[in-house]
C-alpha cells in the first residue's frame, strides 16, 4: 500500500481508463498536489469503495461526475459534482484529488463546431475548458449556422432557479435539461466580443427570439454588471432595461429600487434595475399565467409565463 501512495505522490500527470460493460476510452486526469490531504462536502455526491485508483476513475466516468478524490489506505473514492478547489479546504489525511484534464478541450461551442464540421446539426451537452476547467454545457449547433453556447436554459420544473449569490456565482443544474452556467462563467465567457441569443417558447407552442449583437458580463467585483446592446428579432426589446445594471440574487440586492429586493419581489435572480421587463430566471409556473414570478418577456407576452427559455452566445463575427 506504501508503494501506490509514493507512485501517486510522484504521478503530477496520469493517464487512466474510463470503462464500463460496453466500451473503454481513455481519459486523462491531472492530480492536483497542492489538495493533498484535503477534502471537502460542498459537491460530494457519493463516497464509493475502490481498490484503486483506476476504479475511482471508472466510478467517476460513469456519474456527471467533475472531479474525484481517492484514499488508497482507505480504498475509498469521492465524486464530486462541480470542483472549484477552493471548497477542498477540510484536512483529512490520505486523500489525492484528480481533476480532468481540460488542455485538449476547446474553450466554447463555436470552437468545436469549428473543429469538427461534423457535429452541425448535433445539438446536446459537450464539455469545454473554462478557465482551465471543465465545464459541461449545452450546445446548439444548428440555429443560424450552429456554435452557441448555452449559459441558461428552462425547460420545466425539475430544476429549483430561486438560488443564492454563490449558487449563481457557481452555476448549477443539469445542461440537458435546465442550468445557468454561472456568472464566474459567463464573465470569462464574454470577454471577447459575444452576441447573445435568448430562445422563448410560450405554453401554447409559439416560439419568438431576441438576437443582441454586444453582451459583456463584469466580474464578481462589479457585481456582473451587465452590458447589452444591438437588438434585432421578433420578440421586442425587454433586456435594454437591464443595460448597465448590476447582478440581483434573493440574498444579495443590487438593485435601485429601495422598497425591497427586486430578486425576492420576483422571485428570480437577474440584472434588476427599478426591477424588470424580464425574468428568465423566475419560478417556473408549470402552465401560461399572468404572474411576475415566472420566467416572462414584457415586450413578447408582458407577464405571461413562458413554458421554454434559453440563452446562448457566441463570438461575434
Amino acid at each position: 500500500m506504501k508503494v501506490i501512495t509514493i507512485l501517486i505522490r510522484c504521478l503530477m500527470y496520469i493517464i487512466l481508463c474510463t470503462s464500463s460493460k460496453a466500451d473503454v476510452k481513455p481519459q486523462s486526469y491531472v492530480m492536483k498536489s497542492s489538495l493533498d490531504n484535503k477534502v471537502s462536502n460542498v459537491s460530494l455526491m457519493a463516497i464509493h469503495h475502490a481498490e484503486s485508483l483506476a476504479k475511482c476513475s471508472a466510478i467517476c466516468g460513469g456519474e456527471r461526475c467533475a472531479c474525484f478524490g481517492f484514499n488508497p489506505q482507505l480504498q475509498k473514492c469521492r465524486i464530486h459534482q462541480s470542483c472549484d478547489q477552493s471548497d477542498i479546504i477540510i484536512i483529512e489525511r490520505g486523500w489525492r484529488n484528480f481533476y480532468p484534464d481540460v488542455q485538449h478541450l476547446h474553450k466554447s461551442c463555436m470552437e468545436i463546431l469549428q473543429s469538427y464540421p461534423d457535429v452541425e446539426g448535433k445539438d446536446g451537452v459537450y464539455s469545454i475548458n473554462v478557465n482551465d476547467q471543465e465545464k459541461k454545457v449545452y450546445c446548439d449547433m444548428t440555429t443560424d449556422g450552429g456554435g452557441w453556447t448555452a449559459i441558461q436554459k428552462r425547460q420545466d420544473d425539475s430544476t429549483y432557479f430561486y438560488r443564492s449569490w454563490t449558487d449563481y456565482k457557481k452555476g448549477f443544474g443539469d445542461p440537458s435539461k435546465n442550468y445557468w452556467i454561472g456568472n464566474d462563467a459567463i464573465h470569462l465567457l464574454t470577454k471577447t466580443d459575444q452576441e447573445l441569443r435568448v430562445e422563448l417558447l410560450s405554453f401554447s407552442g409559439e416560439k419568438a427570439h431576441a438576437l443582441y449583437s454586444a453582451f459583456q458580463v463584469e466580474d464578481e467585483n462589479s457585481k456582473y454588471r451587465l452590458t447589452v446592446s444591438g437588438y434585432s428579432g421578433t420578440a421586442g426589446d425587454s433586456l435594454d432595461y437591464s443595460n448597465g445594471q448590476k447582478f440581483t440574487t434573493r440574498d444579495q440586492d443590487n438593485e435601485m429600487w429601495n422598497i425591497g429586493n427586486c430578486a425576492v419581489h420576483h422571485q428570480g435572480a437577474w440584472w434588476h434595475a427599478n426591477c424588470t421587463y424580464c425574468n428568465l430566471n423566475g419560478q417556473y409556473a408549470n402552465y401560461a399565467k399572468l404572474d411576475w414570478t415566472s420566467p416572462y418577456w414584457y415586450d413578447w407576452k408582458e407577464e405571461m409565463a413562458l413554458k421554454g427559455t434559453v440563452m446562448q452566445i457566441r463570438p461575434k463575427n
